[in-house]
């Protein structure tokens, strides 16, 4: 009996995935690094195992399918506008911007203009998944700059759907144009909106029967239909899997789907990107290696200046901006897909696909050391300056002492400070976010605007005579400099810090602090005391060992 051409092409995928994955995890890189090598080291431009490129390209078909599936139940309209005014405004002006660069960019080196558009489409997008893994190695995840960040990207991601389906008008492999608007037509005005029935009827059907195999059945097959709808009434496959995604994430199973879909997604995206890999000619690096440092300025030097400038432009605070610049200043996934899409339909040729995709390769690699140099090149430039506008209309009461400096007014924060102003103990605020601080100074707390990890920052809120002070701030960069200024000029002052990991509670403790929480543990004791409490076991035996517990992880 011979073996199924389509399980070893199936085989092929799935191992080189597998080994690539395995390589980045030792090397502690993105996933989608290993799976994009991978797909070079068996692909035709080097030696060894070579897979078969279209069967390989077919089958990654549906990891486009699942990937757009899953951020379009992910991203739903009410997600969407949770992101805030600052995150859809500004990610969306700053994918306009860079869309018209990489157009210029093109144009200047001769390219016509649908690949000059389908140029900066690519370079435009950054990636949440390489953000949110860079930031959650730094321990930054619970940042004000993080979940912008994300919450940006996501706006990115969102646009993605209107891209492609630009491309596909635009690409010189579309068919005429009156016939192709009249079946998008009948898919936007007539498929769609039956969805918005059909779809949750058959979810709350499928659910009823209670049988959760039938159920991933039933979620899979409808994606799988859409999109394929989507692709005969000439909507490309993304677009239709977004939009189905997005229709039964409305609906209150939207949890269950994403358990059922996200599996989907991780494996057949990596095939995804293996095939993204195959299609990589090394040698092309080598032969234009000048196109590909110039790409990569676009998306990490313009792209970074252009977040930057507009999260400024719309309220953010000098520090803010430019850490979301750094954390955007990247491209992958949808990067990837854009540019595989653009290739198929003819809108980019393969020079420039490679270049794409050479460029946005290095930006991965480039990313964690980009998100390192940021608040280096920030402080060097705020010492400079010395009194700037953070803070600097600030006006601490000359004769305050033995007060509190709370740093950072987020979740933790603004809690510290509610039980400080409860007992009418003194405090003062140092925080980032302009709208926290105009909000506080309206009811006339006072604050002071800035970086806590600056020196100078500290000093305006007068720490040489504060009897604490309490760094609630999720940046463990910023607690770890705000310590060292903190023993430097106040030995006598009290530091109690948060922080997110015991190592680095120890190396916080090893240089001054007198307590550093761990966020994480104080949850789970919290959870044991109220655990213990439903037992009924009497309040002085669950402190006795809250204490034992305390001491063994100390």
């Amino acid at each position: 009996m011979q073996s199924s051409g389509l399980l070893a092409h199936l085989v092929t995928a799935l191992g080189a995935a597998l080994l690539g994955a395995a390589v980045a995890l030792r090397l502690r890189q993105p996933l989608i690094i290993g799976y994009v090598l991978a797909g070079v080291a068996i692909g035709p431009f080097t030696p060894g195992i070579i897979g078969d490129t279209q069967a390989i390209t077919e089958l990654a078909e549906l990891g486009i399918i699942f990937l757009m599936f899953v951020i379009g139940v992910q991203l739903s309209m009410r997600e969407l506008l949770r992101a805030g005014r600052i995150a859809i405004l500004g990610g969306l002006l700053q994918v306009a911007v860079m869309i018209g660069a990489g157009y210029l960019v093109g144009r200047a080196l001769g390219w016509g203009h649908v690949e000059s558009y389908a140029f900066g489409a690519v370079v435009s997008n950054s990636s949440s998944t390489v953000l949110g893994k860079v930031l959650s190695d730094r321990g930054e995840l619970d940042s004000r700059h993080a979940q912008l960040g994300i919450a940006w990207s996501s706006v990115q991601d969102i646009s993605t759907v209107a891209l492609v389906a630009v491309l596909g008008f635009l690409s010189p492999s579309s068919k005429a144009v009156g016939p192709l608007i009249g079946k998008a037509a009948l898919f936007f005005f007539v498929v769609v909106p039956l969805s918005f029935w059909a779809l949750p009827w058959a979810l709350r059907r499928a659910s009823a029967l209670r049988n959760r195999e039938f159920f991933a059945l039933v979620v899979v097959t409808l994606a799988l239909a859409m999109a394929g709808g989507a692709s005969l009434l000439g909507v490309s496959l993304a677009l239709g899997a977004f939009l189905t995604g997005v229709v039964v994430g409305e609906s209150d199973m939207a949890h269950r789907i994403l358990g059922d879909a996200i599996p989907l997604r991780d494996i057949f995206s990596g095939i995804f990107f293996v095939s993204i890999g195959m299609l990589l000619d090394p040698a092309f690096l080598l032969r234009s290696w000048a196109l590909v440092l110039v790409t990569v300025a676009l998306i990490l030097l313009v792209k970074g200046a252009v977040t930057a400038v507009i999260a400024r432009w719309m309220g953010c605070s000098t520090r803010l901006a430019v850490l979301v610049g750094a954390a955007l200043a990247q491209s992958a996934e949808f990067s990837f897909l854009l540019a595989r899409i653009g290739f198929e339909e003819g809108a980019l040729t393969a020079p420039v696909f490679n270049l794409l995709l050479s460029a946005t390769v290095v930006t991965i690699l480039l990313s964690p050391m980009v998100n390192a140099l940021a608040p280096a090149l920030l402080r060097r430039v705020q010492s400079r300056r010395g009194s700037d506008a953070q803070g600097g209309d600030t006006t601490v009461p000359a004769g305050i002492e033995q007060h509190a400096i709370v740093c950072g007014y987020g979740r933790v924060g603004s809690i510290v400070c509610g039980l400080l102003q409860q007992h009418s103990k003194p405090y003062v605020v140092i925080e980032e976010d302009l709208r926290a601080v105009e909000s506080l100074r309206a009811q006339g707390v006072t604050v002071v605007f800035g970086d806590a990890g600056l020196p100078e920052v500290l000093d305006r809120a007068q720490l040489r005579a504060a009897h604490l002070l309490i760094l609630c701030i999720p940046e463990r960069m910023a607690v770890r400099r705000a310590l060292e200024h903190a023993r430097e000029v106040s030995p006598g002052a009290t530091v109690l810090a948060r922080t997110h990991s015991h190592e680095d509670r120890v190396f916080l403790q090893e240089r001054g602090a007198d307590e550093a929480v761990i966020g994480e543990m104080a949850l789970a004791l919290e959870l044991g005391r109220r655990a213990l409490h439903r037992f009924r076991v009497e309040p002085s035996v669950i402190e006795h060992s809250l204490a034992v517990v305390r001491r063994s992880l100390a």
